[in-house]
């Protein structure tokens, strides 16, 4: 039975990264209460099984690629930023892989070692948005929506920052509406989403009566 949720564990304002917004906002994730949850709540999540290993490899072997073409290049913990929101109260995070600059071009990018998927475009338009208005890595942007790149093991896809239009804008404040809104979504458990949601039993009991059914 899920364990009713104490007014302590109240966020005073909803926090979310990046990546949890660019999965909303590519409707990759049908359950909007897996991601509600911690963005409203303080919730101890189980730990990422995610191997990093590969990802880290490219990180290094890109940075050394952009070196090498004359950029100057800031690896991950130096691009960590929170920014505000304005028209919602919502702290967004976010800790893109790489932000490279060339003379006054400032290009930001992320490397992905698994398949393409559509929320990988958002989260990299996210950044692009984003970089320039946070306190953090503002300096870096040099006042401009920086270029965006994806970096797969097999491609490297462009992304111009005309990118960042009124859709996509809007997009972006409808799915921050639905994150602040003050009542709890529905929950709508399915199993290849609850086997891998990393809210605990104690938070949802569907996680764990889905993730049963699924192993049959």
């Amino acid at each position: 039975m899920t364990q009713p949720l104490q007014q302590s564990q109240k966020r005073l304002t909803p926090y979310a990264w990046v990546t949890r917004v660019a999965q909303l906002m590519a409707k990759e994730k049908n359950c909007h209460y897996g991601n509600w949850l911690p963005t409203n709540y303080h919730i101890s999540l189980l730990p990422s099984d995610f191997d990093s290993s590969d990802h880290d490899k490219m990180v290094i072997q890109r940075s050394i690629e952009l070196q090498n073409l004359g950029f100057s290049v800031n690896v991950e913990n130096a691009n960590s930023f929170k920014v505000k929101g304005k028209t919602y109260s919502i702290c967004i995070a976010g800790r893109p892989d790489i932000v490279a600059i060339k003379d006054n071009w400032v290009v930001v990018e992320d490397c992905k070692s698994g398949r393409e998927k559509t929320s990988h475009l958002y989260q990299i338009l996210l950044y692009m948005l984003l970089l320039p208005h946070a306190p953090e890595t503002k300096s870096l942007c040099k006042g401009q929506i920086p270029h965006g790149r994806l970096v797969y093991p097999d491609q490297i896809i462009d992304i111009p920052n005309q990118r960042i239009d009124r859709d996509f804008i809007t997009h972006f404040q409808q799915v921050l509406s639905s994150f602040t809104c003050p009542d709890f979504p529905p929950r709508q458990p399915h199993p290849s989403e609850c086997r891998y949601c990393r809210l605990p039993e104690k938070n949802c009991s569907f996680k764990r009566v889905s993730y049963t059914n699924s192993r049959g």
